[in-house]
């Protein structure tokens, strides 16, 4: 079978005197039918023994390894990570760092120490030759996941675990019964993995049905995560919520399935909010023995496991906000007034609130009437009203309540309390109005000390 692929792969392949492979990702698309992965490369030299045609040049180079990134400083969408063959040997558990690793091996055994059979297959590129040494391409065809020997596969590194899960989701191929099995016996090796690499898969996951459009991959593949036991060694606390029975007349799954079926409905970029939306379920049973305020605990957890996954602070922050209100008017009965001070103070969230409030009620699963979500009319009234959608839009600042008497903390307050007046009334919006509302409430507050004193 004879793969094509670009122009400049086969100059660079020309250039070396020794054969050089494509192998992963880019072979298994091309054979099942699907688009284009990155490109990997292959073969026996070192990169420093590697002859780099004019233009391209190492981006990086892990030694140890043996790996380097190969780019070309002339054209920017030529990128390939070249691996020279290697074997490898593991210490007990599945952390992923090898103790040894030796060069100059032979392709074959190269091959064993790869994941999956679909990912093991070489093209030689100048000879235009397929190899497969353990029926990758029959896999392929059956568009089935499977490991040539799954206890070492696994064993080597825990999160393969992930991976399998996420491959077999991306594509939407089904996983061979040997190597499932094999998976869900040795879910605790994922233990031992450092929390950015599960953090990393998990976002994959998430937008699983993005990468190559195999419908709800993402809901598919986090419930292979709950049914191989990986959750309790990614997010123990979400893995949790699969022991809560849905409440009565509101929801028709458990808690966790309900989760699954919210990040289903959630749009890529709220997925993550989707999936932590409910987590503080189990600790406010714990607590009260009722899922009442589970929002409240939701977004101290939430703070807590995004911290330990190493997610950038912003992105903690915002997905935090997200769960702590994703409950807040659920009865559309809050006052008018409190509505528009809520909806001024997360104007920067509201749309994707509305979104993850919309995809809750989509994973309930029952036909249950539901109130209006009513955020974004409340934020159009504040857009015509001309109120101010932040603090940094008021026309006084810190250093004007500065020059008032105000010191520490006293000037965080002060601002948030001009501007919710000014949200309900945007007429005040005024730098010598808020000066002197500023000025005469410090004078009476001062006063009224003196009095009480």
């Amino acid at each position: 079978m004879e793969i094509r692929v670009p122009e400049w792969l086969e100059k660079f392949a020309a250039a070396n005197s020794s054969p050089i492979y494509l192998v992963g990702g880019w072979v298994r698309n091309v054979i099942g039918g699907l688009s284009p992965s990155d490109i990997d490369i292959a073969g026996r030299p070192l990169p420093d023994a590697l002859t780099l045609p004019r233009g391209y040049f190492f981006a990086t180079t892990y030694r140890r390894m043996g790996t380097a990134l190969i780019k070309n400083r002339y054209r920017s969408d030529i990128e390939m990570e070249y691996t020279p063959f290697r074997t490898e040997k593991y210490a007990p558990g599945g952390g992923h760092t090898p103790v040894s690793v030796k060069f100059d091996t032979d392709l074959e055994s190269d091959a064993e120490r790869r994941d999956f059979t679909v990912n093991s297959i070489y093209y030689d590129i100048k000879r235009r030759k397929l190899i497969d040494p353990f029926g990758g391409v029959a896999d392929i065809n059956k568009r089935i996941m499977r490991a040539h020997d799954p206890e070492r596969v696994f064993s080597s590194d825990g999160l393969r675990l992930m991976r399998l899960v996420r491959i077999a989701a991306e594509t939407g191929f089904g996983i061979e019964r040997v190597t499932s099995e094999t998976a869900m016996r040795n879910a605790a090796l994922l233990a031992d993995v450092t929390a950015t690499r599960k953090r990393d898969e998990l976002l994959k996951i998430l937008k699983a049905d993005t990468l190559y459009g195999v419908e709800d991959a993402h809901y598919r593949g986090l419930r292979l995560l709950r049914e191989y036991g990986l959750l309790r060694y990614i997010i123990p606390e979400l893995a949790e919520l699969g022991s809560l029975a849905p409440p009565n007349g509101h929801h028709k799954y458990d808690a966790l399935e309900h989760t699954f079926r919210t990040v289903r409905a959630a749009p890529p970029e709220l997925r993550l909010a989707a999936l932590m939306h409910d987590i503080g379920k189990a600790e406010a049973v714990r607590r009260t023995g009722r899922m009442k305020d589970h929002e409240i605990y939701g977004e101290e957890i939430t703070r807590r496991v995004l911290t330990e996954l190493r997610f950038p602070a912003k992105v903690i922050d915002k997905t935090a906000r997200l769960v702590r209100w994703h409950m807040y008017d659920r009865n559309a009965d809050t006052r008018s007034g409190k509505m528009l001070v809520f909806v001024a103070r997360n104007a920067d969230i509201i749309e994707d609130l509305t979104a993850l409030v919309n995809a809750d009620r989509v994973g309930k699963g029952t036909d249950e009437p539901a109130p209006p979500v009513r955020f974004g009319e409340f934020y159009d009234k504040l857009v015509r009203s001309g109120a101010p959608l932040s603090i940094g839009k008021l026309k006084i600042n810190g250093a004007d309540l500065l020059s008032l008497g105000y010191e520490g903390t006293e000037i965080k307050d002060k601002l948030g309390e001009l501007f919710d007046m000014c949200v309900l009334t945007p007429e005040l919006n005024k730098h010598k109005k808020l000066m002197k509302l500023a000025a005469k409430q410090e004078t009476n507050a001062r006063g009224s000390g003196r009095q009480g004193a």
